[in-house]
């Protein structure tokens, strides 16, 4: 179940971009892995900020601003991520494999088969 969990986030992940065009951020293009990096991270932060960069009302070079710290991390309705999980602590927890089943039951209010019912 977890490993379906995964794929779901990592499919999320997906579509916001394609992670070999990489992003532009301030004339640099990050590399395939560094936009990767960014694309699970806005799944990381929910639906809302997810749903703004598939419907294009966000560009991932914006984000890329809020993932740095540079920008806030956005409108109302928009809950930040949980500072204590960054915690190096915490770090093997962090991967999608391990975070998948909270991010979409409490950030994307949505169940597993609801999201790979359309892959």
């Amino acid at each position: 179940m977890l490993e379906a969990f995964a794929l779901a986030y990592e499919s999320a992940a997906e579509s916001l971009a394609d992670f070999s065009d990489g992003v532009s951020v301030d004339g640099d293009v990050w590399s395939e892995d560094s936009t990767e990096d960014l694309c699970m991270w806005v799944v990381g932060q929910g639906y809302g900020l997810w749903s703004l960069v598939v419907a294009g009302e966000l560009r991932l070079e914006e984000v890329a601003q809020m993932h740095l710290g540079r920008a806030p991390l956005l409108p109302e309705g928009v809950a930040p991520w949980d500072g204590d999980v960054s915690d190096p602590e915490h770090r093997g927890y962090q991967s999608p494999g391990a975070i998948v089943h909270g991010v979409y039951r409490t950030r994307f209010a949505e169940e597993l088969h609801e999201r790979l019912e359309g892959m």
